[in-house]
């Protein structure tokens, strides 16, 4: 039986649950940004690992793949997390569609590494999108049910730590891994943390169930209708919600392209007098840099956010990030491009770092799964609108001008980040109905 809620967490008891937000970092750093686009068109095509797109349509490729997986995003997170808020089991709600999930997806990664067509990763990734939003709609209940409300800052300190210490191994593995052969180890860590969380984190016994009347289609469509209509309610999750996914989808423009970016605009791959000998190695490096970066600005942004409130650091770090993003527009060179990116990974570490803080603080507890759950369609969503809007356009202009549909991507990403800061106008200090808690300024200003 788990400790109640109340109950202060230990360091370690935080690390274990925030274990799964590492493997899912892992997984998407290393995935997106460097291994499907390598697996799309290798470096070096060969037996057993053919180039499955056309150089010329590499972008769009990537549009048609990530538009599927926002569908699947939208969709099966949020219901998966609502799924888990009514589960009952022996197991409790959370934890059981946590190990679906993980298996689903380690499942969906081994299936790709033997892919000979686009097609095939497109089932191959369906699949994965499906299953992880499963698993993922799970977890992100499972936080804010052992975490307190005074440990809220930590707890979502230690949750940037994770994502950008994920990242950050998952580009490294990426980078210097076979594109085909990093989908192993990619899958082991995904199981692995999943289990960390599930074994080290049980969950305490919930009452019975109240019986429900049997489904009915017009009651179905009510539920869907009051399912919807309850986010009325909390407008202020809401437009912190809209925020995310317009600042992850800046830094996704960034991040989605930057393989096909460094693999067309730059030849040579030295980085102060270092050579990283290909495009796959320097993405790997660049990607690196940034997460490093963001890790070094977790903990400070963390320490400001609990003085000055979440809303201030949020702000800033839209506003860095749309700086970093416009001056990828005058990069001239590798080295260059690495100091560029240090200013973004900042921007990235105070976003993942603060985030989830205010959105926990204005979601009602009771109903933690679903409001979480409906928050990564902002996180999913946002990692594939930019592909899937961006794909194309970058694809038609490089053909006419040869690599200025980048330019496009990155005065893209820096109006995104402008307009996920702008929203936060918005959101004011407010009781969350249902949660019990009043939202302190202090919090959420």
């Amino acid at each position: 039986m788990s400790a109640p809620l109340s109950d202060r967490l230990s360091t370690t008891r935080q690390l274990s649950l925030a274990s799964f937000w590492f493997g899912i970092s892992f997984l998407w750093g290393s995935f997106l940004a460097v291994v499907l686009p390598f697996i799309l068109l290798p470096e070096h095509p060969g037996p057993g690992n053919p180039a499955l797109v056309a150089a010329s349509d590499k972008n769009t490729a990537l549009a048609v793949l990530e538009g599927l997986g926002l569908v699947l995003a939208i969709v099966v997170q949020p219901a998966a997390g609502a799924l888990s808020d009514r589960l009952r089991t022996r197991w409790g709600r959370r934890r059981p569609l946590i190990l679906l999930g993980a298996a689903g997806g380690v499942a969906a990664l081994l299936l790709m590494v033997s892919a000979a067509s686009f097609w095939w990763v497109v089932g191959a990734y369906c699949l994965l999108q499906f299953c992880m939003n499963v698993g993922q709609g799970a977890y992100q209940g499972l936080m804010p049910d052992r975490v307190g409300s005074d440990q809220r800052g930590s707890a979502s300190g230690w949750l940037g730590v994770a994502t950008l210490s994920g990242q950050v191994a998952g580009v490294l593995a990426g980078g210097w891994l076979a594109p085909r052969a990093a989908l192993v180890p990619i899958a082991a860590v995904v199981l692995v943390t999943a289990l960390i969380t599930v074994f080290f984190n049980p969950e305490p016994p919930l009452p019975p169930a109240t019986r429900r009347e049997r489904p009915t289609l017009q009651r179905s469509l009510a539920e869907v209708r009051g399912y919807v209509a309850e986010f009325r309610r909390y407008p202020d999750f809401c437009w912190v919600v809209l925020s995310r996914f317009l600042a992850y989808t800046g830094l996704a423009c960034i991040q989605r392209f930057a393989a096909n970016y460094l693999r067309d605009t730059f030849h040579d791959y030295h980085v102060f007098g270092i050579n990283l000998g290909g495009a796959q190695a320097a993405t790997g490096i660049v990607f690196a840099v940034v997460i490093l970066c963001g890790l070094l600005a977790t903990y400070p942004a963390v320490r400001l956010s609990e003085r000055t409130g979440r809303r201030p650091i949020l702000v800033a770090a839209t506003v860095v990030g749309a700086a970093g993003s416009a001056l990828f527009l005058v990069a001239g060179s590798l080295t260059v491009v690495v100091l560029v990116a240090m200013l973004v990974g900042v921007a990235w570490g105070m976003l993942v770092s603060v985030d989830w803080a205010y959105m926990v603080d204005l979601a009602p507890r009771d109903r933690s799964g679903k409001f979480l759950g409906f928050s990564n369609v902002a996180t999913a969503g946002s990692q594939a609108a930019a592909p899937f809007a961006l794909g194309p356009v970058i694809d038609a202009v490089n053909r006419s001008t040869g690599t200025g549909g980048y330019k496009v991507l990155f005065a893209a990403a820096a109006i995104f980040m402008l307009a996920g800061g702008a929203v936060l106008a918005q959101v004011r200090p407010r009781v969350a109905p249902g949660s019990g808690e009043l939202v302190l300024a202090s919090a959420s200003d």
